[in-house]
Order: structure tokens, then C-alpha cells, then sequence
């Protein structure tokens, strides 16, 4: 492909002479075939000796490959990636080898693969992508042009949105943690509520989604999970949030729009966490956040307030040995 028709693409500038390119790589592994791209500054230097064909910059620099200048260098390189490597196109029809329940409703345009289980009043609508080995419970429903990859299991009744990608071994649905004593054991609290998924959600392989004890756990639209959450029971996670590999939201907290969960933190129950809130690596949330707040540690608390403790912690044993000398003294002067 051109460097013109790219910069066409992406609604570029190309400074320099125009060339075909056919693939796109790091700065640092990029070949004379490839383009790259220069979002970070810390990779300036980098940039000048990359042996890439061309590069998308956020401004014109002294750089001895053709420059494509946008104002964003980072999602204009998706893009490219998307022109570059188009998505597999997958032919529709059901596989004589997937089970589809005579009660279910499969769009004609879906494309379901071998081994794949379609239950009874399940509906998978047009464009749907559904792998080898995925379940679809029961009366669940799949909105259009989703896609579940190998092993995803989607229980009965639960609704997943348009424009989806569900990755491997995501289990949607499942019964939440619920258990009361009775007085010799644990007795199960019966989970009989859904899971509701919005559109354009990206859900990491090996998540689980527990369904609601009554009513429903939902996940809002543009909602990014990485591999290895768990969202508890009764959950409700709004609009345009992240939430990174290894974290957990306990039952029945609220998490507002544009809230980002980084990896390992960690929610407990019936907690609220306003909009636009960030929790650092390895938080623990245990009691509610107002809007925009951002928390480290554990127990979470103000980010520039954990950073001064953080300065303080690693002077403790010091500062211990500075306190007994004290005490000392204090001693000696008290004895006199």
C-alpha cells in the first residue's frame, strides 16, 4: 500500500517521498517494508536509527524516513494495523458438527464452527462469529456481528451486546458467590438472576461474569477487560471503564463511567466508585470513592499521599534505629 493512500486513510500529512509498504512493526524491529510509529518521546532517539520505511509522528522531526504527521500517532498506527492486516473473514452457515437446539434462532449471516452448543430459544444474530466449543445456553442472546472465541460459555438467559469479542475461556453467567450458614453447613442461596453485556465490549480470555442473585449484574458499553477478572455477583460497571488483568469486583459494588481498575486491585462488596475514578496497581478499595479520585495501596488511599509513604517506608528501619537511640537518652537524662 502507498504512503499516500495511508496518510489518505488516517487523514495525514506524508512529508517525504512517496513509497508502498507492506507490513508495520516496533521502531526497534521495523524493516525498510515496514511503518512504525513515535506516540512515546522517550523513543525519539530510537526513531532516528530505526531502519523503518516510514513513520506516523505527532509532528514533523529530523527523521531520515518519510513522515506521516496526525494528531494522534498511536490510534492512527491502529488504524494502519487494520488496513494492513484485515480481519479473517469467516463464512456463515452453521457447521454440520455444532448442536443448535430446533428452538434456537441463528441469523443466517453467523458463522457457527464445529463443537459449538446452541440451546433452546437461544438467538445468535446476524454476523455473529461463534468458535469451536463455545455453549449458549438457553434463551441466551448474542446481538449482532459478536464474537465468541474457543470455549467461551455464555449460561442460560444471560444477554451479550453488539460488536463483542469474548475471548477464550470466558464463562459468563456462572452462579454468583452466594451461601448462608444454617447452622451445620453452608447452605446455597439460590442465584437466579442474568448477566447483561452492552456493545463494543472487550472481554479478555479466562474472565468470569457471575450472574445476579435476583435481578441482573451488567457491564455497560465500550467496557475493556483484560485476562483474568472476576466480576461477583449483582455488579454494576459503567460505560467506557478498564479493568486490567487480576482484579476483582466483589458482589453488588457500583463502578461508575470512564473508571479505570489497574492490575490486581481489588473492590469489595456493596461499595461505590464514582466517575472517572482510577485505582493504582495492587489497590484495595474498601470503602466508597467520589468522582474522579485516584487511590494506591492497600488499604487504598489518595495516590500523592501513598507516594509520601511510600518515600517514608523504605526509611523505617532507620528511622526506627534513630527512635531507640532517642529513647535512650531520654533514659540516661531521666536517671540523672
Amino acid at each position: 500500500m502507498l504512503l499516500t493512500e495511508i496518510a489518505r486513510h488516517i487523514g495525514g500529512v506524508l512529508i517525504g517521498p512517496d513509497r508502498d509498504i507492506s507490513g508495520a512493526s516496533t521502531i526497534e524491529e521495523a524493516t525498510s517494508d515496514d511503518i512504525t510509529f513515535l506516540a512515546n518521546p522517550k523513543y525519539r532517539d530510537k526513531a532516528g536509527s530505526s531502519a523503518a520505511g516510514a513513520i506516523i509522528v505527532g509532528e514533523d522531526l529530523d527523521l531520515p524516513m518519510p513522515r506521516i504527521i496526525t494528531a494522534n500517532p498511536y490510534l492512527s498506527f491502529a488504524r494502519v494495523l487494520e488496513l494492513l492486516y484485515p480481519a479473517k473473514v469467516h463464512r456463515p452457515g452453521i457447521s454440520d458438527m455444532a448442536f443448535v437446539h430446533p428452538g434456537a434462532q441463528v441469523d443466517p449471516t453467523a458463522a457457527v464452527y464445529p463443537f459449538a452448543f446452541i440451546g433452546e430459544k437461544a438467538r445468535v444474530a446476524k454476523h455473529c462469529v461463534i468458535h469451536p466449543g463455545c455453549v449458549i445456553g438457553d434463551e441466551a442472546s448474542i446481538e449482532e456481528s459478536t464474537v465468541l472465541y474457543p470455549n467461551v460459555v455464555v449460561y442460560e438467559k444471560c444477554r451479550i451486546g453488539r460488536h463483542c469479542i469474548i475471548h477464550s475461556g470466558v464463562v459468563i453467567g456462572s452462579d454468583g458467590f452466594g451461601f448462608v450458614w444454617d447452622g451445620e453447613k453452608h447452605y446455597k442461596i439460590p442465584q437466579k438472576g442474568i448477566v447483561i453485556i452492552g456493545d463494543h465490549v472487550e472481554i479478555g480470555s479466562n474472565c468470569t461474569i457471575d450472574r445476579a442473585a435476583l435481578t441482573s449484574t451488567r457491564i455497560g458499553s465500550d467496557v475493556k477487560m483484560d485476562n483474568l477478572v472476576q466480576i461477583g455477583h449483582n455488579v454494576v460497571v459503567g460505560d467506557h471503564c478498564i479493568i486490567v488483568a487480576q482484579s476483582g469486583v466483589a458482589g453488588s459494588s457500583r463502578i461508575g463511567n470512564f473508571v479505570t481498575l489497574a492490575a490486581q486491585s481489588g473492590v469489595a462488596g456493596h461499595i461505590t466508585i464514582g466517575d472517572g475514578s482510577t485505582a493504582a496497581a495492587r489497590a484495595g478499595i474498601a470503602s466508597d470513592l467520589p468522582p474522579g479520585k485516584v487511590v494506591s495501596g492497600f488499604p487504598a488511599m489518595d495516590h500523592r499521599q501513598w507516594l509520601r509513604v511510600q518515600n517514608v517506608y523504605k526509611d523505617l528501619p532507620q528511622l526506627l534505629k534513630r527512635i531507640r537511640e532517642l529513647e535512650r537518652r531520654l533514659d540516661s537524662l531521666e536517671q540523672d
